[in-house]
Order: C-alpha cells, then sequence, then structure tokens
C-alpha cells in the first residue's frame, strides 16, 4: 500500500511537471521589453524585434516596445516599417518630444537612413534616443 500511495505521488508530480515549467517560463510584457533592449545593445536587432513584438501582443498599449520596434528597423535600414512603428508609438503616447523629432526628421528626409552596403553586415547607425530609453525604463 504504501509503494502504490508512493508511486501515485510521483506520477502526479511527473504529470504536473509541465504546468510549473510552463508557468515559470511564462514572462511579462516588461520581461520581453528589458530582455529586447539587451539584444538591441548587443546589435541583435532580428532578436530584438521578437521581443519587443512579444511585449506588444502581450500588452498593445505598451508605446516604449512600439519605439523600440522603430529603431530595430532603423538600425535594419528599413524606413517604412520604423516610420510605421514610431507612428504607432506617437499615437499611444504623444508626449514624446525627442520620438517625435526622430520621426518628423526621418520623415522629411533631414535625417537618413544610409544604405547598408551589400556584402557588409551592417554596422550600427547608432540610435542616441535608445540610450535615454533604456536608463529612464530602468532606472524609475
Amino acid at each position: 500500500m504504501k509503494k502504490a500511495k508512493t508511486l501515485f505521488i510521483l506520477m502526479g508530480m511527473v504529470l504536473l511537471m509541465p504546468v510549473f515549467l510552463w508557468a515559470d517560463s511564462k514572462v511579462s510584457p516588461e520581461g520581453d521589453y528589458k530582455k529586447g533592449l539587451d539584444l538591441y545593445g548587443q546589435g541583435r536587432y532580428e532578436d530584438a524585434l521578437v521581443r519587443f513584438q512579444l511585449a506588444i501582443d502581450e500588452n498593445w498599449t505598451f508605446w516604449q516596445s512600439y519605439q523600440m520596434v522603430g529603431y530595430c528597423y532603423f538600425e535594419l535600414r528599413e524606413k517604412e516599417s520604423a516610420l510605421r512603428a514610431f507612428e504607432q508609438s506617437l499615437k499611444i503616447n504623444p508626449q514624446n518630444p525627442k520620438l517625435a523629432k526622430v520621426y518628423n526628421d526621418l520623415k522629411s528626409g533631414s535625417l537618413d537612413i544610409p544604405v547598408r552596403p551589400v556584402d557588409n553586415e551592417p554596422l550600427p547607425i547608432g540610435t542616441p534616443v535608445y540610450i535615454q530609453t533604456y536608463y529612464t525604463y530602468n532606472h524609475q
């Protein structure tokens, strides 16, 4: 009888293990955003895009993620996609003068994205507002 009870408990633990692992692995929008910032800082823009998009999927009013999606597209030299992401961020949070300036300069052509050399890896262009966004978010 004692062996049956022990076996029953062990089977229950084995069956519930995936549930506990899944619950522990679920990431919040803020967690995805912070992971995206880390990836962005490493120059891994495609990977960062995935994390920022996950944050948006979990909280569609997360304007910071839209802003960083725009910066990723900027670094990837995809001007129209960057503009759309910046526009969405500004719709949610119109009180963002630094992003509004970047958006207006990019849209008007006074800020241009350099063309990526065909055979070379893209070198970061450098989005100075990223630094401010990162520190504002992580030091509140």
